[in-house]
């Protein structure tokens, strides 16, 4: 008999984005053309470089926790757990009843991941708030001091700094200054408070 899963889906797919961050910085900013960087400021291109690691590795979190809620749903509701998500969802998304009735389970659940991402989206949800309304809407137990550790003593913070520079790239253009060090921050960071949700998630599942 197989034992039980160690990691939820969606913590699965959000490592294998951070993946994607941790090559950048390993074949594009590390070894340029095969040949090992040498020390020195990053230059403008490697700038944009880190830039971009920083907007995936967020973009990663906003993504996870969206999917994290879809895949808990339906435990949730057995449990009894779940008026509070479905309230607020269909507050916004009223054909999400028809489509119960007469769509088949897929075409539910990626209607269900719609509106969930539109919920959060509507919500201005970003950093911080959007971790505590993942735990929050999915009764985990958790509080803002479960997801600091030794290196990360004070996470949500620090996810906080990190989603304002995001913004700022993003949505205003700005050129963050970054080292090396601080795109690696960002993909750990998320991955550790990913951890923490994964593993009170997989208690539920």
């Amino acid at each position: 008999m197989a034992g039980k899963p160690r990691h939820t889906k969606s913590f699965q797919r959000l490592r294998k984005n951070l993946s994607r961050g941790r090559t950048l910085l390993d074949r594009f900013f590390d070894n340029p053309g095969g040949r090992r960087r040498g020390s020195g400021q990053p230059a403008a291109h490697e700038q944009e470089l880190l830039r971009s690691v920083l907007v995936l590795g967020i973009g990663a979190l906003d993504a996870y926790l969206s999917e994290l809620v879809v895949e808990l749903l339906p435990k949730l509701a057995v449990a009894g757990k779940a008026q509070m998500i479905f309230e607020k969802l269909m507050k916004e998304n009223a054909g999400l009843v028809l489509q119960a009735v007469y769509l088949g389970r897929d075409a539910l659940d990626a209607a269900l991941s719609s509106a969930v991402e539109s919920q959060f989206q509507s919500s201005v949800m970003h950093g911080s708030k959007a971790v505590r309304q993942v735990y929050d809407w999915c009764a985990l137990g958790l509080g803002f001091d479960d997801f600091n550790t030794d290196r990360f003593p004070n996470a949500m913070k620090l996810l906080d700094d990190l989603t304002d520079k995001r913004h700022r790239i993003v949505h205003r253009g700005e050129l963050v200054r970054m080292k090396r060090q601080d795109a690696t921050e960002v993909l750990d960071l998320v991955e550790s408070i990913g951890q923490t949700l994964n593993d009170r998630a997989i208690a539920i599942k």
